[in-house]
């Protein structure tokens, strides 16, 4: 059956697919009704959106990016979004303006207050262009009994809830204005140090790296440079380029800082990745197959 919502001053819109979207609607949501349609018709407006063709950048996001979200990370103004949306059939909730993000909670199964909070605020950490995990897996650690971390960010921290929440976390997210994101974490169970606190190893060594970076030829090597673009810009430039490293290809980052929300991804995909720090906000990153 066709529905018809009618705006206030505005033509009368037919929508054929039967489901009303806001900017807090998940992409994940779009791309069950009509896959196809939408990655087309999201790509027609911004080529960025074309990383939703990749299966691995669809798992490890959509279920976690809304409209306004996708919005900010693609750079694309939400009114452009939603009229794409709304030509290819989707009801477009016109009383929820595109500003409109703050008050919308989003709180994962099992989730329980817990009786006090130890905060963190990592916008400072990440305006010096440091990556905050440390801080993060430290404060963890110092966590008591009845206790739950809660992290004040300026965007929702994708990666760390994927990572907490497989050490037995569950979470809430709250969008309290556009630039300011809380997320509360808390496991009512005996928190795992050693687990929790286990880092992804790192190999940062220069004459290792010129050694791997030898055994490429210049044809068989993908450049990508990723230190401009703000977070999680390279994480999503970089998995996106992925699916081309295949034996005897190799990508070479020129990134700003060793990216520890990525590797784990990297080595669920059987990859190798090595680094060389040039000097501070400059570093090398050799991405191949094992």
């Amino acid at each position: 059956m066709t529905r018809i919502i009618f705006y206030s001053g505005e033509p009368a819109h037919f929508c054929t697919m039967q489901m009303i979207i806001t900017i807090h609607t998940r992409i994940s949501r779009l791309l069950e009704y009509d896959r196809d349609r939408v990655i087309q018709a999201l790509t027609e407006l911004n080529a960025k959106f074309a990383r939703l063709k990749n299966p691995l950048l669809r798992r490890l996001l959509v279920n976690r990016v809304s409209i306004a979200d996708a919005c900010r990370i693609s750079n694309t103004p939400v009114a452009d979004f939603m009229r794409s949306m709304e030509e290819i059939g989707f009801c477009i909730d016109g009383k929820v303006p595109p500003e409109a993000q703050a008050g919308l909670a989003e709180i994962s199964p099992g989730f329980t207050e817990p009786l006090d909070y130890l905060e963190i605020d990592v916008r400072p950490i990440l305006a010096n262009g440091k990556d905050p995990l440390k801080e993060i897996l430290a404060s963890v650690k110092l966590l008591e009994e009845g206790q739950g971390l809660k992290l004040f960010n300026s965007f929702e921290p994708t990666p760390l809830i994927r990572l907490l929440a497989g050490k037995g976390f569950n979470w809430r997210v709250d969008r309290v204005a556009p630039d300011l994101v809380v997320t509360c974490f808390y496991s009512a169970g005996k928190i795992d140090e050693s687990v929790v606190m286990t880092e992804p190893a790192v190999v940062t060594d220069d004459q290792l790296f010129d050694q791997a970076l030898a055994g490429f030829p210049v044809n068989k090597l993908i450049y990508i440079d990723v230190r401009e673009l703000q977070m999680p810009g390279p994480m999503l430039a970089i998995l996106e380029q992925t699916p081309a490293i295949t034996d005897g290809k190799a990508l070479f980052v020129y990134h700003k800082k060793i990216p520890v929300y990525l590797l784990p991804e990297l080595e669920k995909l059987g990859l190798s990745y090595i680094f060389k720090a040039k000097e501070p906000g400059d570093v090398h990153m050799l991405i191949y197959k094992k």
